[in-house]
């Protein structure tokens, strides 16, 4: 199999050759390859973009793209999700196209695409709770209209070569969501449903991903009907065999991998870790 082939396979519910692998965003370029990807933080930015000829911006460009390439490489992924495209240029998906004309159809390629609501900052909390009960009229009129807006995305997307979408508003902390069942069920459960339709009828793939302890609405993120669900996180005490248990045969289940270990456990505790996430 390719890797795409491989993680096509995974997410429709099919046994690839091998497991397929990808992260949502790999920050330790500089420590796997000593290089950096050209982001507002080690770059000049917009003034500098606008300086370029046509052909220093398409060798900058060339330069994201391979290295997203070398990385996906290396690491041995199916999948590159394509996350951080600098905000100065003008075209979002130029990195999307210039990776697909390298390698054509070696990986599948994925970019974000929530426009659920997710955990406000600390600033905000208060406020978005208030307005929960004071206007929620107010806030599905908002939520549709995020809704509407991604949808629109997801067509300009697809059309740019793009495969799939990782849907990353994080709902839950440790503890559980970070509103009631109840109305996770009224504010964001049938946009999330709607998103993730829309997104299948383009034929593009969805992972949904959220950390934190997602049990106690893990069945209206199944009922949403994504493809996969990411990333059953063992640090709030979500469990990958008991969640296999009741819905395997309907979604694919990525991750539970204990990511903490690599900090402060041993090389035996992080291979176990991931040997219980793939046998379970």
């Amino acid at each position: 199999m390719t890797p795409k082939q491989r993680f096509i396979a995974a997410l429709e519910l099919k046994q690839p050759d091998q497991v397929p692998t990808f992260e949502l965003e790999f920050q330790l370029t500089q420590e796997l390859l000593g290089k950096e990807f050209p982001f507002e933080s080690t770059w000049d930015g917009i003034q500098a973009w606008k300086n370029l000829s046509r052909s220093g911006r398409d060798t900058l460009i060339d330069r994201i793209a391979d290295l997203y390439i070398e990385v996906a490489e290396r690491l041995e992924y199916s999948a590159i999700m394509v996350c951080h495209p600098p905000r100065w240029l003008d075209d979002q998906f130029v990195v999307v196209r210039r990776i697909k004309e390298k390698v054509g159809e070696k990986y599948m390629l994925i970019v974000h695409g929530d426009t659920t609501y997710a955990i406000t900052d600390g600033a905000r909390i208060l406020d978005f709770t208030y307005r929960l009960f004071d206007d929620p009229a107010g806030v599905k009129q908002e939520a549709e209209q995020m809704l509407l807006d991604g949808i629109d995305r997801a067509k300009l997307a697809r059309n740019h070569g793009v495969n799939g979408f990782a849907l990353c508003s994080d709902y839950c902390f440790n503890s559980g969501p970070f509103i009631s069942p109840e109305m996770f069920g009224e504010f964001i459960a049938p946009y999330l449903a709607r998103l993730i339709a829309a997104m299948r009828d383009l034929g593009c793939y969805t992972i949904k991903h959220t950390d934190g302890n997602i049990m106690p609405v893990i069945d209206q993120l199944v009922d949403c009907n994504p493809h996969a669900l990411h990333s059953l996180d063992p640090m709030a005490g979500v469990d990958i065999k008991e969640v296999k248990q009741k819905y395997g045969d309907r979604i694919c289940l990525i991750g539970n991998v204990n990511c903490g270990l690599l900090q402060t456990g041993t090389d035996r505790e992080v291979k176990q870790s991931a040997e219980y996430a793939i046998t379970s």
